[in-house]
Formats: structure tokens, sequence, C-alpha cells
């Protein structure tokens, strides 16, 4: 596998990831919601979106539904829980901020392969974020829709990643 390396860094390392993290959560002023949730929480949190990235790029969900709905469902339970989308957004960026920056600080980039090699871990990690925040956003907006009605009573799901894989294809 061509990410094998980065992929493998992330499991060795999950728990200092989370934990810088989480400090960087809930010291950013662009996300005073996430202050004074608990540490085994956001933990938790985190460490379920580091799994789905390693999935994604593992490909082993290829065509990303379970994701989307996760995210969906995500973006759902912070709108109820109070939280802004701009607040879960920036959450996500930071998780692929200190994720970047961790590998950049492990040196695990030291030749022009390994940069070129880098650079399309990168582009992958990118990709399954700005999936994330779309799918997120799409929850905050059915928020008001109960569980029933985004189950079986409208197409919202099948539209929104519909649309997402349209772009992602596109774009890839």
């Amino acid at each position: 596998m061509l990410y094998q390396k980065y992929i493998q860094a992330v499991e060795d390392h999950a728990e200092q990831l989370t934990k810088r993290w989480s400090k960087e959560v809930k010291n950013s002023p662009s996300t005073p919601g996430y202050k004074n949730i608990p540490d085994n929480l956001l933990d938790e949190r985190v460490y379920d979106v580091f799994k789905r990235l390693g999935n994604y790029l593992m490909r082993d969900e290829p065509d990303f539904h379970k994701t989307a709905e996760h995210f969906i469902k995500l973006g759902r339970e912070r709108a109820k829980e109070g939280f802004k989308v701009s607040e879960v957004i920036y959450a996500l960026i930071l998780v692929r901020v200190v994720l970047w920056n961790f590998i950049v600080e492990e040196g695990l980039i030291s030749s022009t392969f390994e940069l070129h090699e880098g650079l399309g871990f990168y582009s992958k990690v990118n990709s399954f974020f700005d999936k994330a925040v779309f799918f997120v956003a799409k929850g905050f907006e059915s928020a008001h829709l109960s569980d029933t009605e985004i189950a079986h009573g409208s197409d919202f799901f099948d539209k929104s990643v519909t649309a997402v894989m349209r772009w992602f294809l596109k774009k890839y």
C-alpha cells in the first residue's frame, strides 16, 4: 500500500495525536463549545475520525456511503447538542492539521520521492476531510428532520452522497 508508512505512523501514535488534537480544540477560540467536554469523550470522537480516515485510505469503503452516513449523523447530533456548525467544521480541520503537522515533525518526508508520496497522501486526506465537512454540514441542515424521515421518508441521504461522489469523480 502506497500510504502504509503514514497510516502506520498514525496508528502507532494515535494517543499522542488524540491528546494534541484535544488540547488544540479545547484552547481554540474557534471552538468554544469543546472546552467543557470531558477528555475521554473528546478522545473517543477524534479516535473515530482517525479510524474512518484509515479505512478510507485503505479503500475498505471506496463508495464512502457508510462514512457519509456517519458524518451526516454526527452533524445532526452536534446540532442537537447545541454546537455551531462552524465549531464542528473547525474541529475537523484541526484533526487534519494535527495529522499533517505530526507527519512533517516526525521526519517521515526526507527525500524528493517521499515528498511526492507525502503530497499524494495529503491530497487523499484532504479529500476525506472535504467530504466529511460537507456531510457534517448536511447533517446540521437536516437536524430538524426526524430519523425516520431521513431513513425512509426522503431521498436526502442518496441525493447528498450522489452529489458529492459526482463531484469527486470529476475531480479525480
